[in-house]
């Protein structure tokens, strides 16, 4: 397979003049269960040139919009690496460019929001996962961590909607309950006494605009997106994901979002496609619903 260091094949766009900055992010450093996360930016990119570039639900090409794509050769593959992803972000809001981080674990949503909160009054989070990532943990990062110290870099400002959770610790449960915290959580046993989707009408009105959205592609069921670093059974479909974001897209504005925890295998690379369509189908809700700054909206 010849890799690809632009989305969807095309030439990257200047970030004077995108929309979008594709950020990777190789990062596989507390990796607990199947590793792999390194190779997930590069995976994704080579699968997204196979990607057909017109979108019949939106009528929309992001790419005609502009998309600016950094090489995964570019990342360092030292520690260094959180300090290169929060630079890549800081620099794309700079732009009014939307950062999109393509993960690696899940350590890197720490470092997108981390960058993305000097620019915003709040944030809210979206957090779509099986697992809570509310840990206590040691000191320091780890994917399992990741939502507890994004909340502790800023618990006045921060606010964590949590879609699809069926893995967690006691000490996360006692967090998420806790009226103190600001975390609302919609687990899958919730989720599916649901006959209809009337819930993700409550998941937006827990969002405040910015929105930064992290899609750790554990949330889908292993039968849709089965190379993940900690799959668990029971997950949502590819059209109870879309048809939220969507939503989420047309009413509140995505400032930045990941996609983190793929695991790429050989001669298996439907994870990998399902993660660069999504990847796509995100920025494209995000033009046609319009909570766009400025330059985002050719104006």
């Amino acid at each position: 397979m010849v890799e690809t260091s632009t989305f969807l094949g095309y030439d990257s766009a200047s970030l004077e003049d995108a929309i979008f900055s594709v950020i990777p992010a190789p990062c596989e450093e507390t990796v607990s269960y199947v590793p792999g996360q390194a190779q997930a930016p590069q995976a994704i990119l080579d699968a997204s040139s196979q990607i057909e570039d017109y979108d019949e639900e939106t009528g929309l090409n992001v790419v005609d919009l502009g998309v600016h794509c950094i090489a995964p050769v570019a990342a360092p593959r030292d520690r260094s690496l959180g300090e290169w992803v929060q630079k890549q972000v800081t620099a794309a809001l700079d732009n009014v460019a939307i950062p999109v981080i393509l993960g690696g674990e899940g350590t890197v949503s720490l470092w997108g929001v981390q960058a993305l909160l000097p620019k915003v009054d709040e944030l809210s989070i979206l957090h779509l996962d099986a697992s809570a990532n509310l840990s206590e943990g040691d000191e320091g990062e780890s994917h399992q961590t990741v939502m507890r110290r994004a909340l502790e870099s800023n618990p006045s400002k921060i606010s964590i909607c949590q879609v699809g959770i069926r893995s967690l610790c006691q000490d996360a449960y006692d967090r998420i309950v806790d009226p103190e915290q600001n975390i609302e959580c919609y687990f899958m046993s919730d989720i599916n006494r649901y006959d209809d989707e009337s819930w993700h009408e409550d998941v937006i009105k827990e969002l405040r605009s910015p929105v930064y959205v992290t899609i750790d592609m554990s949330v889908f069921d292993p039968s849709l997106a089965p190379a993940v670093g900690n799959p668990e059974p029971g997950g949502l479909g590819w059209w109870q994901v879309a048809r939220l974001l969507k939503k989420v897209a047309s009413r509140r504005r995505i400032a930045a979002f990941d996609i983190v925890e793929l695991c790429p295998r050989e001669q298996d690379v439907v994870t990998d496609y399902t993660a660069a369509r999504l990847a796509y189908k995100l920025m494209n809700y995000i033009c046609a619903g319009g909570k766009m700054l400025e330059k985002q909206q050719g104006e």
